[in-house]
């Protein structure tokens, strides 16, 4: 009886909400929400008021969020979107549990968000780099690693924080660069998403070197501190019942730049990276449920070489001969004999019969050979 009665008193005080007194209610509505989060049977309710009275989304007729095929539309203008960020930087920024902000930010943008709620998303974590608060970028960096630092979703976060700052800046904001002090976990799991979308051939057909500010913002972070990549392997504060997803640390994405970027570019920033990450997996200790090189994402790097020396070899050019292709292999090998040395690269052996195949290379011959014993 009285789960029947709090239900009524909810439903009541839903009605109680006024659209038309925006942003108040969507205010209201977050607030209200920390007390229907916590009851699992409410989930429905929760999506409801999130769609209606947050984002002023038209809901599907039978009022279930969930079950509606068509995405909802937002009735929401431009100014009343500057108002909502306004009010989600506030909200956020008030003192409260971790766990309780988290639930409420993986509730307001999961893993299926509409255009109009993915705009917003990166719009509101470009404020929070902008005005450094951390509490958000705390919860968007447990949104990252609960959605997955590479899908769609967290690309865009990335991209647009990469135009925000980079692309539109004539210079590297101070913001950004104190990233990794107000937010490391969000850093590191930006870096994960960021590294992904340049000189990867599996996103585009030729290797696109990042933006020269991001690169020197990226090295000047893992000069500062080598461990930042472990940032992502903090616990994650979650309401009760929730699952962690598995973490991912950018040291192969980061990796990739360098080891690939003689191909493309001879700044000598990428040496500096290099250096930095070399000391980070010397410092790394191996968490043994997830690993910090995935054989595959170095499997790739292998494919990318491969793919280089194939084109060396239709205009008839000696590997050994090619300046570019001894300095990537240089830099590759020095990594993978300091990360199968801290036992943090999974499928070892794969990967070693996997370079074998490469045209050779003096070092990397020493370090397969020590290694496959």
């Amino acid at each position: 009886m009285s789960m029947s009665i709090d239900s009524n008193k909810l439903l009541l005080r839903k009605g109680d909400m006024k659209l038309d007194n925006y942003p108040t209610c969507a205010v209201e509505a977050l607030t209200r929400l920390e007390t229907l989060i916590a009851s699992r049977n409410k989930q429905n309710m929760v999506m409801q008021i999130i769609s209606e009275f947050i984002f002023l989304e038209r809901t599907s007729k039978d009022g279930d969020v969930r079950k509606s095929q068509a995405l909802p539309i937002s009735q929401m203008n431009l100014f009343q979107e500057f108002q909502l960020i306004i009010a989600l930087i506030e909200y956020f920024s008030r003192p409260g549990r971790d766990a309780t902000r988290n639930a409420i930010f993986l509730s307001l943008f999961g893993s299926h968000l509409t255009p109009q709620r993915s705009k917003l998303l990166s719009r509101l974590i470009s404020t929070a780099v902008s005005g450094s608060v951390a509490p958000l970028l705390s919860s968007a960096g447990t949104w990252m690693q609960q959605v997955g630092c590479k899908t769609p979703l967290s690309l865009e976060v990335a991209q647009n924080i990469v135009s925000d700052f980079i692309s539109y800046s004539r210079k590297t904001p101070e913001q950004l660069k104190q990233l990794p002090m107000v937010g490391p976990h969000f850093a590191a799991n930006f870096m994960v998403a960021v590294a992904d979308l340049y000189l990867n051939e599996q996103r585009s057909q030729t290797l696109n070197p990042p933006p020269d500010a991001l690169l020197d913002t990226i090295t000047e972070w893992m000069t500062e501190n080598p461990t930042l990549c472990q940032a992502s392997q903090q616990p994650l504060v979650l309401p009760a019942g929730a699952i962690a997803m598995p973490f991912t640390t950018p040291l192969a994405g980061l990796l990739r730049w360098v080891v690939l970027a003689p191909l493309v570019s001879n700044r000598s920033a990428y040496s500096n990276l290099h250096l930095s990450l070399l000391r980070a997996l010397q410092q790394l200790v191996s968490s043994g449920e997830s690993t910090a090189l995935p054989s595959q994402d170095l499997m790739q790097i292998v494919k990318s070489l491969q793919s280089y020396c194939a084109r060396l070899a239709e205009s008839k050019t000696d590997p050994e001969a090619d300046a570019a292709y001894q300095k990537c292999m240089e830099r590759f090998a020095q990594a993978v004999q300091i990360a199968l040395s801290s036992n943090c690269i999974t499928n070892q052996i794969q990967l070693l019969c996997l370079l074998e195949s490469l045209p050779p290379h003096k070092l990397m011959k020493i370090v397969i050979e020590a290694h496959k014993k």
